[in-house]
């Protein structure tokens, strides 16, 4: 019998940092052993979440621990990089917005070679928890937006460059730490947290949702209502 193709999760830098630092990076392998498939984070995601910190005597424990995911193969490193669609994907991401005339650098080598390798593995979804990529792909008026607030500066934007790199990631599924976390409160992994208290559920899951957001996840209180209210009928 042909054995069937296993499920494949690129994860970004971001992701593994809100969880580790929220302390919810122990549902990783329960994630993986549930999906029956695989994670995987690309050489520069690795240099962030590993080679860096282990120089900071501040986050070298965090270090040591997504070491410890990828020595126990829950976190793979996937080293066959389509580099020439990365550098291709990069120019034309950082030449479609300006200000002055001048262009933005928008988009870092990291979750570009997440969302390239995702590409040519046919992944089941990547993990981004920074805003400006998925606006990038998913809203175009939405990602001008957020430019011009976080520069306090009138943008411009090539529209045919949006669109043509919107294009690529049609197949691709994007989500965040935080969709993460929802799943494993639902299939149970945190029951073990839910206190001895009136509404313990919910308590449970407003702490954790929150931990996401104030250890990096980009989520507004509006998408936390609303995921609590989902979770809670």
């Amino acid at each position: 019998m042909k054995e069937m193709a296993r499920k494949i999760i690129f994860f970004d830098t971001g992701p593994i940092i809100t969880l580790v630092m929220s302390r919810l990076a122990y549902i990783l392998p329960k994630l993986k052993e549930k999906m029956k498939g695989e994670f995987y984070i690309t050489p520069s995601v690795e240099r962030e979440l590993v080679e860096r910190p282990l120089q900071n005597k501040r986050f070298e424990f965090e270090a040591l621990e997504v070491q410890k995911f990828i020595r126990e193969g829950i976190l793979k490193v996937y080293k066959d990089i389509p580099q020439k669609k990365v550098n291709e994907l990069i120019s034309l991401a950082n030449s479609t917005f300006t200000i002055n005339n001048k262009t933005m650098d928008v988009i870092q080598e990291g979750e570009m070679e997440s969302v390239a390798a995702a590409l040519e593995t046919k992944a089941e979804a990547v993990i981004i928890d920074e805003r400006t990529l998925r606006l990038f792909i998913e809203s175009c008026k939405d990602m001008q937006a957020l430019l011009e607030q976080r520069f306090q500066h009138k943008v411009d934007t090539d529209l045919k460059k949006m669109k043509q790199f919107s294009s690529y990631f049609k197949s691709i599924t994007i989500l965040r730490s935080v969709e993460l976390v929802s799943v494993a409160y639902k299939i149970g992994l945190l029951n073990s947290y839910i206190p001895s208290v009136r509404n313990g559920k919910e308590t449970l899951l407003d702490a954790v949702l929150w931990a996401t957001k104030y250890n990096g996840c980009a989520v507004t209180e509006h998408e936390i209502e609303e995921i609590k209210q989902t979770l809670l009928r």
